[in-house]
């Protein structure tokens, strides 16, 4: 189990003496708090690496102050468990619609504690090794001398959540109760975002090579990339419409790269859309074609609209952030864009949706430095 810095916020003083006792003894340092406003006194002082939190607090609840932390930038990566009554546990919409990681139920039990404690402790220490890529917004992998650098790094980090995962897959295998099923699947789907992290990170440094164009059918294209979005948005009662030139037309690209386009706009159409549908239309003119995806998802904050192909930027506004989202995808497909001479508009209202439009020509000249982008009018 990884040591680690936790804050236990509970009432009652007999409480907060075993469950301090039991985590000294793995080796953690405990920072304790008798309600709400002395926990959030001690986080002004001191960040820790999770929260342990009891619901029935006086005046500031469990509850209302894990929505506050959430809500606050400075806390709102810090895990946080709640220590739930019996009937709580049963309502899981309410435990996890604050913003909670996980939750244990009273009575206690040592060794679960211990379990999710340690989970989520390792968790935050893999996300913590990606703060350094993460804090410089613009261009974090600046810092890494060459793309080897970063290579290596990632290599280590996918080992360590490959051996996490197998060993969640694991217990899979074993006699497990609800609780434990639901941990693990909390354990596979942090350690799986953080995969993605990665995952994305290494493909905006490919994004920025020089492309291999080959002659490729739009028709198949648009096709293949969007395999699979169907049945994502038919999942989320969304409507599905995609529109095909009548003709199909040869183009010059890298099929892979144009491909991730396609599938990160529409993913992120779907994502962030919960009601209505999502639309992709390809259009044809004689030296170009445009992909167009419209979706009546939540829009774009106009305040954030010059940052969304900036390397892990993300809208700060809560119903953004409940989304998983590695704030790279729109990186790299504006990247990958401008490398084959392209343009990417988008055209956006906060509670009606969102248009984007990539445009790039059918056959790219072979020694260009365009770069395009900007707004729909």
């Amino acid at each position: 189990m990884p040591d680690g810095t936790i804050l236990l916020v509970d009432h009652v003083p007999c409480n907060r003496l075993q469950l301090s006792a039991l985590l000294t003894e793995q080796g953690h340092t405990v920072l304790q708090a008798g309600d709400g406003a002395m926990a959030l006194a001690l986080l002004e002082q001191r960040l820790p690496d999770l929260v342990l939190l009891n619901t029935h607090l006086p005046g500031l609840d469990g509850f209302d102050l894990c929505r506050r932390l959430k809500a606050d930038p400075r806390t709102r990566a810090l895990p946080v468990i709640l220590i739930c009554t019996a009937g709580e546990a049963l309502d899981k919409d309410r435990v996890f619609s604050v913003g909670a990681s996980d939750y244990v139920s009273n009575p206690l039990h040592a060794q679960e504690v211990l379990a999710r404690v340690s989970a989520h402790l390792s968790l935050r220490q893999k996300q913590r090794e990606l703060d350094a890529l993460r804090a410089a917004q613009g261009a974090p992998m600046q810092a890494l001398n060459d793309d080897r650098d970063w290579r290596s790094i990632s290599h280590d980090l996918r080992n360590s959540l490959a051996l996490i995962l197998s060993a969640a897959d694991e217990l899979r295998r074993t006699p497990l109760s609800d609780d434990q099923a639901q941990m693990i699947a909390i354990i596979e789907r942090k350690a799986s975002h953080v995969l993605a992290i990665i995952s994305n990170a290494l493909d905006s440094l490919a994004a920025e090579a020089a492309p291999r164009y080959a002659p490729t059918s739009l028709r198949a294209l648009v096709q293949e990339s969007l395999a699979g979005f169907d049945l994502l948005a038919a999942h989320k009662r969304l409507a599905f419409d995609v529109h095909l030139p009548e003709e199909d037309a040869l183009v010059q690209v890298e099929r892979r790269a144009v491909s991730r386009v396609i599938g990160n706009l529409v993913s992120n159409a779907i994502k962030y859309t919960t009601e209505g549908g999502v639309e992709v239309r390809v259009e044809t003119a004689p030296e170009t074609f445009s992909i167009i995806v419209r979706d009546s998802g939540l829009g774009i904050p106009a305040e954030a609209l010059p940052r969304i192909f900036n390397k892990f930027y993300r809208a700060p506004q809560p119903k953004y952030l409940k989304e998983d989202g590695t704030g790279l995808g729109l990186a790299i497909v504006k990247a990958i864009v401008e490398r084959h001479q392209g343009t990417i508009q988008v055209a956006t209202a906060v509670g009606v949706g969102s248009i984007f439009r990539v445009t790039l020509p059918r056959q790219p000249k072979q020694s260009a430095n365009h770069h395009g982008g900007g707004n729909l009018s």
